[in-house]
C-alpha cells in the first residue's frame, strides 16, 4: 500500500502543478494496487477514483470524469452509509462536474453572450463557495458581474 500512496502523492503533485497528462497514469497505478489490495469496493478505492475523476476533469475527459464520479459515490453509499460526508463531498464534486460541463456546451454552442453562460457561472461559482473553492468562486462571481455591467453600461476602459 506503500506504493499506491507514493504513487498518489507524486499524481497529486502533478495535477497541483498541471502536469494532468504525468499524473493520470501514476494515478490509475495506484487505483489498480488499491483495487488489488483492498478489494473493489473499499472506501480507499473510492477516494482514488475521485482522485483520478479530478485529474480527468482537468484535461476535459468528461465521461470518464462522471464514471469515476458515480463509482466513487456508489461504494462511499454502500460501504459507508448515505449521510456520509463522503457522500457529500462526491455529490458536490458531480455537479460542480455537470456545471463545467454545461458552461463548456453553452460557450461553445451558443457563445460568451447568452444568459446561459452567465447564470451557469453563477451557479459553478455558487459550487465552488459550498466546497470551499473562494478563489474560483470569486473569479466566476467577478467575471459574471463584470459581464453584466459591460452589458448594461458599456466597457468601462
Amino acid at each position: 500500500m506503500e506504493v499506491a500512496a507514493t504513487l498518489n502523492n507524486l499524481a497529486v503533485l502533478y495535477g497541483k502543478r498541471g502536469k494532468y497528462k504525468e499524473a493520470e497514469p501514476l494515478c490509475k497505478r495506484a487505483l489498480e494496487i488499491r483495487e488489488k489490495v483492498l478489494g473493489k469496493d473499499h472506501p480507499d478505492v473510492a477516494k482514488q477514483l475521485n482522485n483520478l475523476a479530478l485529474l480527468c476533469q482537468n484535461q476535459g475527459k468528461y465521461e470518464e470524469v462522471e464514471q469515476y464520479y458515480q463509482r466513487a459515490l456508489d461504494i462511499y453509499e454502500t460501504k459507508l452509509g448515505p449521510d456520509d460526508p463522503n457522500v457529500a463531498k462526491t455529490k458536490n464534486n458531480l455537479v460542480e462536474h455537470y456545471y463545467r460541463r454545461a458552461l463548456d456546451i453553452y460557450l461553445k454552442m451558443l457563445g460568451t453572450d447568452d444568459p446561459n453562460v452567465s447564470k451557469t457561472k453563477n451557479n459553478l461559482a455558487s459550487a465552488y463557495l459550498k466546497q470551499g473553492k473562494y478563489k474560483q468562486a470569486e473569479s466566476l462571481y467577478k467575471d459574471v458581474l463584470t459581464r453584466a455591467h459591460e452589458k448594461e453600461f458599456g466597457k468601462v476602459d
